[in-house]
């Protein structure tokens, strides 16, 4: 009904609004004709602003509601020169045509590095997050720089959620990738900052996008230079306990050829502390013992990433281009758990240490092609990319087991799990601009995906003195999961209303093949997908209201029966039966923008049907089995206040905040009562300029308590700081960065059931400080000092 009411009055107020005259047009690059996204364009008359705007992701932009007479039309972007013209409104649409810029072909000394891109860009579907606005990182990761971007949280492990919800599809560079499976955390604590270029997230996507996911997608796009000529950056950053990353990046462009690479090492040090408190009852609820754990882990990761790629402007009309990415990530784990068991009577029954010595090692290889062809009629355009990549992952891990109380003896056990993972995406996209006020899009998307998990474990037999398979543990499990889709767009603009309605037909088919078993289990779908966008301008923002319905299918883990063994006394398996996440969401938000302030609150709410949850249950009576089972349904609502400002060239500030109601029904797992709980977090960035070329940055992130369906996480606070120096004009930049100067970061999880009460603490050793020099070398990039410094904020 409030959907209905709100689109009733926005058609209405579109209805009657008074029609003027419009200018229109595109930015492109004056040497490779690509479209320019993000440009701003304004309209001075008599030398005062009367409108301004930024061009789409197609060079586009629209000027509305202007009064007949003359103006001065202004185009600028960050590396081009900025372009003026003057024009004169007689005619209610004036189409201003193609503006080409051209970059600049020397160093200007007049550029001032106070004027920044602004953090916030928000479409009808989509919000950008910039991330060159302040400082850049220094030791930072693509973790750390989530953790500074409104509607996303990262926790001391590295995993992402995006308001209150895990369940979110990563991307990198708008694709899928193996790596943001299963060790996706890992993997982004170890990807540098120095190399993403933009975070895109979008809470309620259009048909356009994969419905994957329940609270919507994160694209990362990685820097991809191409400013003509030859240009390079080295980056070299130290931390301390023998931390370290580098980062080297070219490119070559003559003319209409593009060559780019990097190469990126990084290696941490990491140092984990965790205790375990836990009190066990019998079937009476009666205290039947107590439990606790003291878990010790020392690791350290180095990777290795690198990229190259070639892109050649054929013509104005056609783009061809071909990638290749290469990542290799080796990291010997070190872990020590001491375990005490008490009796009723609290008297030590067992004890005993388990230590765990794990050489990790990950690799991924992928490769794109694409093919860019623009048609004769403007906006009128096709896109064809194929990507296929590969990754395998190795854990080999040693256990060794030494019983203190009552007897004393020692067992050997070894688990190797090994992991390859091929992936297939194809895609197909049209989209044709019918006017200047509407588009269709409409296309393909194909993603194939085998998984092959091994699991083998093997125990030490002290009369051959040698190590024996345990067949009861070991197991083969092969996934093979393929999603075919068709989707089609609509977009138009009347007068200041716009709206984009979008269906996404997908069919799908999930083969699960438990080879130890000779079984196989089958999932066939054919799901539709809507989505509507909705949105009306106005003088300083806009207005938008968007729903979209998604889906989140279960991965080769979730689904895989065979249970992990870490310790003899935790197991952890997946569903088979596991259903798949329907989730429908609506959103509804506000944008003013002014000069020096930016504000954006969001009101939002997702409704999720067999949505995920991980549950705790005995195994036996010494051990516990995780789990994962559907619940009847899942509610969330929640407000996101975005706050940005500028008030003077010393201070630049972010705020950003989100409350989030959340309410869970699990009555079909045997939980009679719904449990619902109200959270909030907090982001406030300020970054003060005392010179030109000095800048001093203080972060600090809040998170309060979050539920679960057994208890509850605890909240958690953070603050880091740092500065930075630019010298010789730019060619050198120097940070001192220090995260978690408090030491105040933990993670801490509370498990409250009929049969066990139980608290788990995760800390850190130590705070973390890393020391870091930039060198330019070629053309300096204008936003070199512009981007933001991150923090290690992971445990």
């Amino acid at each position: 009904m409030l959907f209905a009411v709100v689109l009733i009055l926005i058609l209405a107020t579109a209805g009657f609004s008074q029609t003027a005259g419009d200018i229109t047009g595109n930015v492109v690059d004056a040497i490779t004709h690509q479209p320019i996204e993000l440009a701003t364009v304004q309209l001075f008359h008599d030398s005062i602003l009367s409108l301004s705007s930024i061009t789409d992701r197609k060079g586009r932009f629209k000027l509305s509601k202007i009064a007949l007479g003359k103006y001065v039309l202004s185009c600028s972007f960050i590396g081009y020169e900025k372009q003026s013209f003057a024009v004169i409104m007689n005619d209610q649409k004036l189409n201003y045509g193609t503006i080409a810029m051209t970059s600049f072909s020397k160093e200007l000394k007049s550029v001032d590095i106070r004027n920044k891109k602004t953090m916030l860009s928000a479409s009808v579907d989509k919000k950008i997050y910039n991330v060159g606005v302040d400082l850049m990182s220094t030791g930072g990761s693509a973790s750390d720089i989530m953790k500074n971007i409104p509607s996303v949280e990262v926790d001391i492990d590295g995993n992402i959620t995006l308001r209150g919800s895990p369940e979110v599809l990563i991307l990198i560079n708008g694709k899928t990738s193996p790596q943001m499976g299963r060790s996706r955390g890992e993997v982004l604590q170890q990807l540098p900052a120095n190399t993403i270029e933009r975070i895109e997230v979008i809470t309620n996507p259009s048909a356009k996008y994969r419905p994957d996911g329940t609270s919507g997608i994160i694209n990362i796009v990685l820097k991809k230079n191409s400013t003509i000529g030859f240009n390079s950056t080295v980056t070299i950053n130290a931390g301390n306990k023998e931390r370290y990353n580098g980062n080297v990046s070219m490119n070559y462009k003559p003319g209409k050829l593009n060559f780019y690479g990097n190469y990126a090492i990084r290696q941490d040090n990491r140092t984990r502390i965790n205790t375990i408190d836990r009190q066990v009852f019998d079937s009476l609820s009666m205290p039947a013992g107590t439990y606790f754990e003291m878990y010790t882990s020392q690791s350290k990761p180095i990777s290795h990433k690198g990229a190259l790629g070639i892109e050649y402007a054929a013509n104005p009309k056609n783009t061809f281009g071909i990638s290749a990415n290469y990542s290799y990530r080796f990291m010997k784990k070190i872990e020590m758990v001491s375990k005490y068991f008490y009796n009723v009577n609290q008297h030590l029954s067992e004890q005993y240490d388990r230590s765990r010595f794990d050489p990790e090692t990950e690799v991924e290889e992928d490769g794109t092609i694409f093919w860019h062809h623009n048609f004769s009629k403007e906006g009128n355009d096709l896109n064809f990319s194929y990507n296929r990549s590969w990754q395998y992952e190795l854990e080999d891990n040693h256990y060794v087991t030494q019983y203190n109380f009552p007897s004393t003896f020692y067992n050997k056990d070894n688990t190797l799990i090994e992991h390859s993972n091929y992936q297939d995406h194809a895609s197909i996209d049209y989209t044709n601009q019918l006017s200047n006020d509407s588009k269709v899009e409409f296309g393909y998307d194909g993603t194939f995906i085998f998984q092959k998990p091994v699991y083998y474990v093997e125990n030490y037999d002290y009369n051959s003195q040698s190590f024996i398979k345990d067949q009861t543990r070991s197991n083969n499990f092969i996934f093979d999961q393929s999603v075919n889709a068709f989707y089609g767009t609509y977009q138009q603009r009347i007068d200041k209303f716009s709206y984009q309605g979008g269906l996404r037909m997908e069919e799908s088919r999930t083969d699960a093949n438990l080879v130890t078993k000779d079984s196989v289990i089958n999932a066939d779908f054919f799901k539709i997908y809507p989505s509507l966008h909705l949105a009306y301008s106005l003088k300083n923002g806009n207005i938008q209201l968007n729903y979209s319905r998604r889906i989140n299918r279960p991965s080769a883990e979730e689904i895989n029966p065979f249970p992990e063994y870490r310790d003899p006394r935790n197991v952890r398996s997946g569903n088979p039966g596991l259903l798949p996440e329907i989730i429908n969401s609506i959103e509804f938000g506000y944008k003013f923008q002014s000069s020096k302030y930016t504000f954006v609150p969001s009101l939002y709410y997702r409704h999720k049907q067999n949505a995920f949850t991980e549950i705790v249950s005995k195994l036996n009576d010494s051990t516990l089995l995780t789990t994962i089972q559907n619940l009847n349904s899942d509610e969330s609502s929640g407000l996101e206040l975005i706050f940005s400002a500028k008030p003077s060239s010393f201070l630049n500030c972010n705020l950003s905040s989100n409350f989030y109601y959340n309410s869970i029904d699990a009555s079909s797992l045997g939980y009679s009562n719904k449990k619902s709980i109200l959270t909030m977090s907090a982001n406030l960035t300020s970054t003060f300029l005392f010179t030109p070329s000095t800048s001093v940055q203080i972060s600090s992130i809040f998170k309060s308590a979050r539920l679960t369906p057994q208890g509850k996480l605890s909240g958690s606070f953070v603050l880091n700081s740092g500065i930075r120096q630019n010298l010789f004009k730019k060619r050198l930049d120097i940070t001192f960065a220090g995260s978690d100067i408090l030491h105040t970061l933990k993670l801490q999880s509370n498990l409250n059931t009929p049969f066990l009460n139980q608290v788990i603490t995760s800390r850190r050793d130590e705070n973390i400080f890393f020391f870091g020099a930039t060198i330019h070398l070629g053309k300096i990039p204008k936003k070199a000092s512009d981007e933001k410094m991150q923090f290690d904020n992971n445990l």
